[in-house]
C-alpha cells in the first residue's frame, strides 16, 4: 500500500511539474510575442509551421507566401482585432491556440495551406474542417510508422479507430510504398503524388554547386543511431524496442571489434544535447562496448554532414531511421535490422536490404556480404526496385517537382 501511495505521488509531483512548464511557456510567449492589432495580410500560400522552412526554400522559389507557426513556443506575431476575438470563439476547437489558427486562416484566405510536417494531427484536424474551402497539401517529411502503430492500437482496443488517423487531402509522398501502406492502413488520403525525398533533393542540389567528394570509401559500416526516434505511444503495446535497437548497437560493436572493421555510429541528438542518448548507451552496453562506442562518435551536424558520410561508408546500418532509404536513392548499400519484435518497423523491401529478429552469427555473415558484394549484384538481390521507396522522375528533382506541383495548385 505504501508503494502504491509513493507511486501515486510521484505520478501527481509529475503533472504538477508537467502543467507548471506549460504555464512558464504560455506566460515566455506572450511576453516575447509582437503584437498587431490588424488582420494578417491575405496570401494565396501559406506554409503551416514554419520549422522546416529552411529545408523548403527551394521548393518555395517564386511563389509569394506566408508562414502561419504552429507550434506556441514559436509564436513571434500575434493578431488581435474584434473579428479574430469573435471568429475565435466561433471557431472553438479543443483549445483557444487551436481556434486562434484556425481563425488565422479564414482570415487570410489561402488557395493552398502547405505543409512539410505531414505526420502533424493539428494539420489533419484542419484539413478535415476546411477541405471545401483551401487545399490542403503535405509533403512527406521521414519515414511514417504512425499508422501502422495506430492500427495495432486499434487491434488492441488500445484507441478508437477515429482517436488517431491521418487527413491529408494532397500527399506529396516518397514513392509507391507509402501509396500502398497508408491505403492498407485506412488512413484518409484524397490524391496522392510520388515527389521523391526532398531532403537528399536539396544534399544533391548542394553538392552539384560545390566542390566533388572525395569518392574514397573511408568506413567499412555507418550505424545510424535510432535510440528514442520512434513515438511514445507505441510504448503501450509492451513491444521491445529499446532493447531491439540495443541488441543492434551491440552486434554492430562485436562485429567491429572482432573484424577489425572501420565504423562511426552517427548519434541522433547533438552534442550539447546527448545527455539522454548517452544514458541509454551506458544503460545497454558493457564498459569495453561503451568505450568503443565513444571512441567511434559522429555526433549529429547541421545540414547534410550525415549524407557526406553515408556516401564515404560501404554500408548503412539501422532500423527505422529515413537515412535508410535515402541511402539506397543515392545509390548506397543499406542494411535494415529490425530487433524490436514487432513487423511494425519492417523494411519496406526484404532481400539483402533487410534482417529481422536474428542471432549474431546470421548478422555477422550478412554485413561481411555486403561489405564485398558489388552494387550490381546488391540490388539484384533486392526483392523490389529501389524506386519503389524514393521516387526517382528522371532529370527532375523532387525540388523542381514539388515546386511545379504547387504553382499548379495555385493556378
Amino acid at each position: 500500500t505504501s508503494t502504491n501511495s509513493s507511486i501515486g505521488l510521484i505520478y501527481a509531483l509529475k503533472k504538477i511539474f508537467m502543467i507548471f512548464k506549460k504555464c512558464l511557456l504560455v506566460i515566455k510567449t506572450i511576453f516575447k510575442a509582437k503584437y498587431f492589432f490588424r488582420e494578417p495580410e491575405k496570401k494565396e500560400l501559406l506554409i503551416f509551421d514554419g520549422e522546416s522552412l529552411e529545408e523548403l526554400q527551394n521548393v518555395l522559389t517564386g511563389l509569394s507566401y506566408q508562414i502561419l507557426e504552429t507550434r506556441f513556443n514559436r509564436l513571434n506575431k500575434i493578431f488581435i482585432t474584434p473579428n479574430i476575438i469573435f471568429q475565435k470563439f466561433k471557431n472553438f476547437r479543443k483549445n483557444i491556440f487551436n481556434s486562434y489558427l484556425l481563425t488565422l486562416i479564414d482570415i487570410i484566405k489561402p488557395k493552398v495551406v502547405f505543409t512539410f510536417i505531414d505526420n502533424s494531427f493539428r494539420f489533419s484536424e484542419f484539413a478535415s474542417l476546411r477541405h471545401k474551402n483551401y487545399k490542403f497539401v503535405a509533403l512527406q517529411n521521414g519515414a511514417r510508422y504512425e499508422q501502422k502503430i495506430f492500427q495495432v492500437l486499434y487491434k488492441r482496443k488500445i484507441i478508437d479507430k477515429n482517436e488517431f488517423r491521418f487527413y491529408i487531402p494532397y500527399f506529396f509522398c516518397f514513392g509507391e510504398n507509402e501509396i500502398q501502406d497508408y491505403k492498407k492502413n485506412k488512413q484518409l488520403v484524397k490524391k496522392f503524388t510520388k515527389v521523391g525525398s526532398l531532403r537528399v533533393s536539396n544534399y544533391l542540389n548542394l553538392k552539384k554547386n560545390k566542390k566533388k567528394i572525395n569518392k574514397k570509401l573511408d568506413n567499412d559500416i555507418l550505424l545510424i543511431s535510432d535510440v528514442y526516434c520512434w513515438d511514445k505511444i507505441i510504448e503501450k503495446t509492451n513491444f521491445p524496442i529499446e532493447q531491439g535497437v540495443a541488441k543492434l548497437l551491440k552486434f554492430c560493436v562485436r562485429f567491429a571489434i572482432k573484424n577489425k572493421s572501420k565504423i562511426k555510429i552517427a548519434t541522433r541528438s547533438f552534442k550539447n544535447y546527448f545527455e539522454k542518448e548517452n544514458s541509454f548507451y551506458k544503460k545497454y552496453l558493457n564498459d569495453q562496448e561503451y568505450n568503443y562506442l565513444v571512441k567511434n562518435l559522429f555526433y549529429r551536424q547541421e545540414k547534410y554532414a550525415t549524407y557526406k558520410m553515408m556516401e564515404k561508408s560501404k554500408i548503412v546500418l539501422g532500423t527505422m531511421s529515413t537515412l535508410l532509404r535515402e541511402n539506397l536513392f543515392i545509390d548506397g548499400k543499406t542494411l535494415s535490422c529490425n530487433f524490436t519484435g514487432t513487423d511494425i518497423f519492417d523494411f519496406p523491401i526484404k532481400g539483402l536490404c533487410s534482417l529481422k529478429n536474428c542471432n549474431y552469427d546470421i548478422f555477422e555473415k550478412r554485413v561481411k556480404k555486403l561489405l564485398n558484394v558489388s552494387n550490381k549484384n546488391y540490388l539484384a538481390g533486392l526483392e523490389k526496385d529501389k524506386s519503389f521507396l524514393i521516387f526517382k522522375n528522371g532529370k527532375n528533382s523532387t525540388i523542381k517537382l514539388v515546386n511545379s506541383k504547387l504553382k499548379s495548385l495555385l493556378k
